[in-house]
């Protein structure tokens, strides 16, 4: 027991001299002195943190206080939110059992479920595994939202590139979250919506998202309020729909189920959203979405 006492002490020691030295000459011995883990998030385990990877360059930082809190996985990597959208992501792993690169539209029946949270939420959570390549694409022009959940400000986005105002390239943006990226509505100046998306040169840029991402995951608008989701839908894998629990009439959301049907749209599956209250472990500060369930399709039409 005194030669593991001595060693701590001097272990501490060590470590204090370290602390103490001119930043100058750290450099070589910082991998010593590592930072400090998140909570609920274990060095250990080889899982992928869920704040920024440093940069090399030390003179450039990335903020990411400003990401919402609604942004669950990467303030609480433990908590039951984040579990159920594992949940998801194992049900959208085990539907693809060739590991195809795959667009996926998720959608609404009116405003205000919850799309875009669980949009950003969801790729975070792919992105969890390390070699898959995910995006998140805002492509909800008339009332753009992600941009102010991950707290990033591109110069362009998706309506800039079809209104030939932007490469693909500079509408490609990191996020924080290692292996997630991002690309804005932007701006459509002027332009109908559904003009830009029936665009030949959407498909194209679509196409390439499918090749360039293991999944693609696109905020559309709601189902029943214009036609968006039904021209972005025949570019995708499928659609998600979201339903908020005791918020959203049944008969408006299987209106939005038969204009998918209609235009030949196939509908992966339904994610509600909602509040359980069951226990204490479901309480959080922040009062948002407490709970969260994926089904099939066919067991969402059962329901």
């Amino acid at each position: 027991m005194g030669r593991i006492a001595d060693a701590l002490r001097k272990a501490e020691q060590e470590r204090l001299r370290l602390r103490n030295q001119p930043r100058t000459d750290r450099g070589a011995t910082a991998l010593l002195d590592p930072p400090r883990s998140p909570p609920g998030v274990s060095t250990e385990t080889g899982d992928a943190p869920p704040g920024p990877v440093p940069p090399a360059d030390t003179s450039f930082t990335v903020a990411t206080e400003g990401i919402d809190e609604a942004v669950v996985p990467f303030y609480d990597r433990s908590s039951v939110i984040s579990e159920q959208y594992r949940s998801l992501r194992t049900r959208l792993l085990t539907q693809n059992p060739q590991n195809d690169h795959r667009v996926l539209a998720i959608s609404s029946s009116i405003p205000q479920e919850g799309k875009s949270v669980s949009t950003v939420n969801m790729g975070m959570i792919l992105s969890e595994i390390r070699h898959l390549k995910v995006l998140c694409v805002d492509g909800d022009f008339r009332r753009s939202s992600l941009c102010d959940l991950l707290d990033i400000r591109p110069a362009a986005g998706l309506a800039d590139m079809l209104s030939g105002d932007a490469t693909y390239d500079e509408i490609i943006t990191p996020t924080p979250i290692p292996n997630l990226y991002f690309v804005a509505a932007g701006q459509t100046r002027g332009r109908a919506a559904a003009e830009l998306l029936a665009s030949q040169r959407t498909s194209s840029v679509f196409r390439r998202f499918q090749s360039d991402f293991h999944y693609t995951l696109v905020d559309t608008p709601p189902a029943t309020t214009v036609t968006d989701v039904n021209i972005i839908g025949q570019m995708c894998s499928g659609v998600i729909m979201v339903v908020r629990l005791n918020v959203t009439p049944e008969p408006i959301a299987r209106r939005a189920v038969r204009l998918l049907k209609a235009n030949n749209i196939p509908i992966i599956g339904c994610l509600l959203i909602g509040r359980d209250d069951r226990g204490p472990g479901y309480n959080y500060s922040y009062n948002y979405y407490r709970y969260y369930r994926y089904y099939t399709s066919g067991e969402a039409d059962k329901r």
